[in-house]
């Protein structure tokens, strides 16, 4: 990025179809456990654009966010891909001067509008819809608003970078165990085949992990 000497850490896109098989376990944090905030923590911390390892953290976390609000909203790959660009040059100039406020809906509802308000730019241009950033609705008449857009692909990215976190706080054959049992939608049987492991092993592996990404999902809250 020019006049950045920010590390960007290499983004690759995140599929939301591909948590189809974690959507229960999606519905039941999102009902427990619901993101109001951002962590106030790492907004500080890439206040020091010399901090390498907080903006790729923060790269990793709010990039999937941005492009994937801008697909929903009916953008194309390459104009989601500009969208994403876009916002992340205007946060990297932005975020040494942001005041975290919790109570105002604080980081995310700022991102929010500014994602929003360069979807609405590209509409414009190309003509699709009559938008206005005062008065934001949905691409076409029935769908759903962007606020619930906003929500629902913040909520899932969010989950989604919790899933990956995990791994790292858990043992291989843990998440391995994990992985085949939740995410590849494995019977117990299978997985006792393909891990060595016993079905009581394969049941605390999943309990183990998932109260790692429900304390992944609570320090979004901070």
């Amino acid at each position: 990025m020019a006049g950045c000497d920010i590390a960007i850490h290499p983004f690759t896109i995140l599929d939301l179809n591909a948590l189809s098989p974690i959507l229960g376990i999606a519905i039941f944090f999102f009902y427990f456990f619901p993101i109001q905030t951002t962590r106030a923590s790492l907004l500080i911390r890439v206040r020091n654009t010399q901090d390498t390892a907080a903006w790729s953290e923060f790269y990793d976390l709010y990039a999937p966010i941005l492009y994937g609000f801008a697909r929903n909203r009916g953008l194309q790959h390459d104009d989601a891909l500009d969208v994403q660009s876009a916002c992340y040059e205007s946060i990297v100039k932005q975020i040494p001067f942001f005041e975290y406020e919790k109570q105002k809906g604080g980081f995310k509802a700022w991102l929010r509008v500014l994602v929003n308000r360069r979807v609405v730019d590209v509409l414009r241009k190309r003509k699709e819809v009559h938008a206005d950033t005062h008065q934001i609705g949905a691409v076409e008449s029935g769908e759903k608003s962007v606020e619930e857009l906003w929500e629902d692909n913040w909520k899932k990215q969010i989950l989604k970078h919790c899933f990956h976190l995990a791994k790292n706080e858990v043992s291989p054959s843990q998440y391995e165990a994990f992985r085949l049992l939740v995410e590849d939608n494995k019977q117990v049987s299978e997985v006792e085949n393909m891990t060595g492991l016993n079905a009581n092993q394969i049941y605390k592996a999943k309990a183990r992990v998932l109260d790692v990404i429900r304390k992944l999902y609570e320090s979004m809250d901070e």
